[in-house]
């Protein structure tokens, strides 16, 4: 049991991973039996020749320039073209002796380091963490049976799902408690304003100094607006985990960034907070609600979940225990601090972290292998660390609360049987993976949503139908009438654009590598794949 989060992460996890990874390192470097001495020795050389580069091009730019300046300066250009050009062609010639030099070398460094760079796969940083925190396990693929158990034990649904589409998923379990990272687009309608200009002129007559009549043109510009509707579209990574602590409990809060106030800030928001606080207890007494504040202010006014529909349940869950914890991570500066979106649907929890927008759920090869062996080990130690804090901090809100770490009680509901072989969600993050034009309305400009539904199952593989949302874009034009300086009103052209919503349905198959061999492979990940 993880009893506090952040004195555990600072003390335990953090060391234990980071000696960890850096074993795991060495061991893979003896695997590949690669040269560490005469990497260093080809690195050190080519660092070398990349510095003689730089210093040969600054000479040769200066020359360059030299010979431009005495050219405008001087009538001896002849002269200067016979002595100065050979020496901008000697040091051609040397910056591409360099140059060639330098790429040889970092191709035979390249070649160094090959065994070590082939040894390194994407489920490393996730076997790391395992080996660090036993309680959590996780799985190539979210299945079947753990996705139709979110659904029927953890209240796993979302009313609003059809505007998201899976992009990717890092499924596991939390000492039985399931949970499932998800990379995901999300559509919703927004609204986009449009502008509109026209000038105008008119002559009007004044009196000059002198009490004469004048004329002069005066001229405007005038501006009109429209406001249409327009879909957005963004990436999220979110956790799911599912609890059964509070199984009809549902609240929400959001991130606030209170690490970032100082000691005197976050008093004052406590007080003010204390103070609503006492109209809401007021407010539910006069309308016989069961709302009544916690006597912990720092944390009702902190953690801020005022919209939660079930205060026995509540209660339950947030013992003092996990109050503190929660308090203690929204201010420490030793994670994210309050970066965090929570919300509780029943027995789902969504945690939705800043940390963690825009990183993959698998921590990616490239981003450590490199030709110079002192570069990896950097670059490996580093990036496993912070992939270590990001998926720990995504998980320390509900690690928080003790109740959410105890094993699930196994008189569940027993999991339907079903020939369906494999979930919806993994069946999106393939299709999503397709080229766009085999999914698609041939009209579609904009991004677009895809969902899946599942058809039926036959020779080992689920036939499933994609369904592709997304707008057509077409251009209108709004007349907005404009009063103008010279007391008329103007008809000002605003251009804008209608988007058309577009729906198209295709019929595809998802299924083992193996077993699709032999068909029109369109996309696959972790040995899955679609295809026609």
């Amino acid at each position: 049991m993880i009893y506090n989060p952040l004195e555990d992460y600072q003390d335990k996890y953090k060391p234990a991973h980071s000696q960890k990874v850096a074993a795991f390192f060495d061991q893979l470097v003896a695997k590949s039996r690669v040269d560490i001495e005469e990497n260093r020795r080809t690195v050190n050389e080519i660092a070398k020749y990349r510095e003689q580069l730089k210093q040969l091009k600054r000479k040769r730019n200066w020359l360059r320039f030299l010979r431009v300046l005495l050219c405008i300066t001087i009538l001896l250009i002849p002269l200067v073209i016979m002595k100065l050009t050979p020496k901008i062609r000697e040091l051609k010639s040397a910056i591409d002796e360099a140059e060639n030099r330098a790429e040889d070398l970092q191709q035979q460094a390249n070649n160094q380091m090959l065994p070590l760079n082939k040894l390194f796969d994407a489920w490393d940083s996730i076997k790391l963490i395992e080996e660090v925190m036993p309680l959590i396990s996780f799985e190539d693929k979210l299945t079947i049976e753990q996705e139709q158990n979110m659904k029927q034990n953890f209240d796993f649904r979302d009313p609003q799902e059809n505007e998201k589409s899976t992009l990717d998923t890092l499924a596991g379990n939390f000492n039985g408690n399931p949970f499932l990272f998800e990379k995901r687009l999300v559509h919703e309608m927004g609204v986009e304003t449009y502008h509109g200009y026209k000038t105008i002129s008119w002559t009007e007559t004044y009196r000059d100094s002198n009490g004469k009549l004048q004329t002069r043109t005066r001229t405007q510009t005038l501006h009109a607006t429209v406001t249409k509707p327009k879909p957005f579209y963004q990436e999220q990574v979110v956790l799911h985990y599912g609890a059964q602590g509070g199984p009809e409990l549902c609240f929400s809060r959001d991130a606030s960034h209170l690490e970032q106030k100082s000691e005197q800030q976050i008093e004052r928001i406590v007080k003010r907070g204390e103070k609503k606080l006492q109209r809401l207890n007021e407010k539910a007494i006069r309308e016989n609600d069961d709302f009544m504040s916690m006597a912990n202010s720092d944390f009702e006014v902190l953690f801020d979940a005022l919209d939660r529909t079930d205060e026995v349940q509540y209660r339950s869950l947030f013992t003092p225990l996990a109050q503190t914890n929660m308090v203690d991570l929204i201010l420490s500066k030793i994670g994210y601090g309050d970066d965090f979106h929570f919300i509780k649907r029943k027995r789902m929890n969504t945690i939705l972290t800043k940390h963690s927008q825009g990183r993959a759920l698998l921590l990616p090869t490239s981003s450590y292998t490199s030709y110079s062996y002192d570069i990896i080990r950097s670059n490996f130690i580093s990036k496993n660390e912070e992939f270590f804090k990001a998926i720990y901090f995504d998980l320390a809100p509900v690690l928080a609360i003790p109740m959410y770490q105890e094993r699930p009680v196994h008189s569940l509901d027993p999991i339907p049987e079903t020939p369906q072989l494999f979930s919806l969600r993994e069946c999106e993050a393939l299709a999503n993976r397709v080229n766009h034009s085999h999914m698609v309305h041939p009209d579609t400009k904009t991004q677009y949503i895809l969902k899946t539904s599942y058809l039926k199952s036959a020779g080992g593989a689920d036939e499933t139908k994609v369904t592709a949302y997304s707008y057509d874009k077409e251009a209108r034009v709004d007349i907005v009438s404009v009063y103008g300086g010279d007391g008329r009103y103007h008809n000002v052209s605003v251009p804008w654009d209608e988007y058309l919503p577009l729906t198209a349905e295709n019929d595809f198959f998802v299924s083992y590598l193996d077993i699709a061999k032999n068909s029109s492979v369109l996309a696959d990940r972790n040995g899955l794949c679609i295809y026609n």
